[in-house]
């Protein structure tokens, strides 16, 4: 019988799958332009609206520019290869001839697809039946899990940027809150799998030298293509390599050298460019600092095995059929056992982006649930008096029931990336929050500051402006970034306490010679401070005002004076 015409229906369904689904998540960004009211613009961001650092590097690199200079910090600094990700992007942007904001969309939208597609492609390594191969398709396109609130509990972490419950607040914890985010997710996570597949294909084929090393290559590119977008992934593709090779050499009783140097291989690529990043990071106190502020620990085991528990309980009742299995199914499917046991490891390891580690886990997790529930459940499930009493009414088959309980198990599983994908279209055309949605007069003197300063002039301003400034105006600003901002929680403190009535002339002088601060920024966010009155200052000259915000260009000649009295 030719297989090719059901080859290409199934294909051409997983195809069609991920069009569908990477135009759906275009859809809510779509809702936020058409529906934005006159005096306001979208920013085009739909979580952690003070990540436009990406589009600044998309724009730095619009401009021409290989390296990344940090605009939101104060400090002197040499530009550097980071976020090179981005910068080609802007690179691209560039030829293309679109602003940064559009090959943001652009670019979510390709990467988005071409993950779709490889993921299908990937999940049939492990999978033979089409029925069960889509399941997993939807498991990790659509799925989500339970964990919806936070305890208060007594071990709960207490810091304002904590990401939990983790299906609500965590974009990389799932691959669809990834999909309708940020481009570098499922860039990272595309580089990961394909770094995955090359691996250990290399590593399960040792009869063809030339195909392995051909492999071990590829896989040392995905590598060098992770440290790119998401350097710390390293850790995770070295480590699920690491202990999938420890199990084969004991399945092979001996040390299996060739694999071995394959391995030395895939890791000398990119070896180089990690190499410049630990240069920069120990040389460059900019880049140290911000090192070691980007910190995203992972919250208690609870929310983690609450938000995969659909996958972890069905992929544990696949191993059931695990002595069934030829030894060929049983070496490729426990690399994604080792892959969520590599997982589990990091996101406790004494490294800063512990939770950043999740990213890509659905995959694995979807492919060993689908395993559990064709193999296992659904099994079990046949064999219930319930169910074969309803399968012996005429209107019943076998096949459309198993379809039936798919279905409703891949919607139960999908239910919170469901409500997140309604409430974010809803927030965009109902709500439309500040500061994703910013005033026309907010962006006209921003736009002000980029026809009549320099980039390095300095700027002071609230956080949530400070945080946009650079992208739109191009300026460099006193505070504007959790991470990028030089000791971030201090500079915080001080912009509040000058923008706070109560603060002295002579402190907010002081501040000012300190830091070769230019220009101040006085719009909605900063008068909320409530009283700092700039037209009433000495030191201040108003340069720009709209009605609404301002811009004030600092008397710089009247300040030790004044700091002084």
């Amino acid at each position: 019988m030719d297989k090719r015409p059901r080859f290409r229906k199934e294909w051409g369904a997983a195809l069609g799958l991920a069009l569908i689904v990477a135009a759906l998540l275009l859809l809510p960004y779509l809702l936020g332009y058409i529906f934005t009211p006159a005096e306001t613009a979208f920013t085009g961001l739909l979580v952690n609206v003070e990540d436009v650092t990406y589009l600044k590097a998309i724009e730095q690199g619009r401009n021409g520019s290989w390296t990344y200079r940090n605009f939101f910090t104060t400090e002197e600094h040499t530009a550097v290869f980071i976020e090179g990700f981005y910068l080609a992007l802007g690179h691209l942007a560039r030829l293309l001839g679109v602003t940064a904001v559009t090959m943001w969309h652009l670019s979510r939208w390709l990467v988005d697809l071409l993950f779709f597609i490889l993921l299908y492609g990937y999940i049939a390594r492990f999978i033979q039946s089409p029925g069960a191969r889509f399941t997993a398709y939807a498991f990790a396109l659509f799925g989500s899990g339970f964990d919806w609130f936070k305890f208060p509990l007594a071990f709960e972490r207490a810091n304002t940027i904590e990401a939990v419950p983790l299906d609500r607040f965590m974009p990389e914890a799932h691959i669809f809150f990834s999909a309708l985010t940020y481009p570098h997710f499922m860039a990272g996570i595309t580089f990961i799998m394909l770094t995955f597949w090359g691996a250990t294909a290399a590593l399960t084929q040792p009869k063809n030298a030339k195909r392995r090393w051909a492999l071990f290559v590829g896989a040392g590119v995905g590598n060098l293509l992770i440290g790119v977008v998401y350097p710390f992934l390293i850790f995770l593709t070295a480590a699920a390599l690491g202990f999938y090779y420890l199990v084969l050499a004991r399945q092979a009783r001996r040390m299996l050298w060739p694999e071995l140097g394959g391995l030395v291989v895939a890791f000398i690529v990119p070896l180089p460019l990690f190499a410049y990043y630990a240069w920069a990071i120990s040389t460059i106190e900019v880049f140290k600092l911000w090192n070691d502020q980007a910190v995203t620990l992972t919250p208690n085991p609870i929310h983690l095995l609450l938000a995969y528990a659909p996958y972890l309980v069905l992929g544990g009742l696949g191993l059931r059929r695990w002595r069934d299995w030829a030894i060929e199914r049983q070496t490729a499917v426990a690399f994604l056992y080792i892959w969520i046991f590599a997982v589990a490891i990091l996101l406790y390891a004494p490294v800063n982006p512990q939770r950043r580690f999740v990213e890509g886990l659905q995959i694995p997790l979807a492919i060993v649930a689908a395993i559990g529930w064709f193999e296992v459940v659904w099994p079990w499930i046949l064999q219930s008096r319930p169910l074969q009493a309803l399968l012996r009414r005429p209107r019943y088959s076998l096949s459309g029931m198993r379809r039936l309980m798919t279905a409703l198990l891949v919607l139960l599983v999908s239910a919170m990336n469901i409500y997140i994908y309604v409430g974010t279209a809803v927030t965009l055309v109902a709500i439309q929050p500040y500061p994703f949605f910013r005033p026309q007069a907010e962006l006209a003197a921003m736009d002000w500051l980029a026809a009549h300063t320099e980039q390095n002039d300095v700027v002071l301003a609230s956080y949530w402006s400070g945080s946009y400034i650079p992208f739109r105006a191009g300026n460099t600003v006193f505070v504007g970034h959790r991470y990028e901002t030089a000791q971030f929680h201090a500079k915080l403190a001080l912009s509040e306490q000058f923008l706070a009535p109560d603060t002295t002339d002579s402190w907010r002088a002081q501040l000012l010679l300190d830091y070769e601060i230019e220009y101040l920024f006085y719009g909605r966010n900063e008068q909320q401070y409530g009283g700092l009155s700039p037209g009433q200052r000495p030191y201040f000259e108003l340069a720009y005002e709209n009605g609404e915000t301002a811009v004030y260009r600092v008397a710089t000649d009247r300040l030790p004076s004044i700091a002084r009295q």
